[in-house]
């Protein structure tokens, strides 16, 4: 487990022998997350190959997330760390964000 948030019932697990994170959430359903280096960008490269934009690109606290499907109809969502990184405690709970460095 690389962190965990109780208040928003979400976890991050890494995969082994891997960089990716797989996040498992009590209150969304699945749906695919891919870590991008901007999310205004790839909501644009996904618009401009047909796809359509469910959820207009937000702030969080770690960066922007954007929902959007692609021309098939399937349901991705956009996310980028331009904030920063979540910091946890020893137990892996989320303390804070630790601001990405300008």
């Amino acid at each position: 487990m690389l962190w965990r948030n109780d208040e928003v019932g979400q976890a991050g697990l890494r995969l082994p022998e891997s960089r990716t994170e797989l996040v498992l959430s009590t209150s969304l359903q699945y749906v695919p997350n891919w870590l991008v280096t901007s999310v205004d960008e790839a909501v644009e490269i996904v618009v401009t190959a047909g796809g359509t934009v469910l959820t207009e690109p937000t702030q969080i606290p770690v960066g922007r997330l954007a929902v959007v499907t692609d021309p098939f109809g399937n349901a991705l969502i956009l996310l980028d760390l331009s904030a920063g990184h979540y910091v946890t405690d020893a137990r892996g709970c989320v303390t804070g964000v630790i601001p990405k460095a300008r």
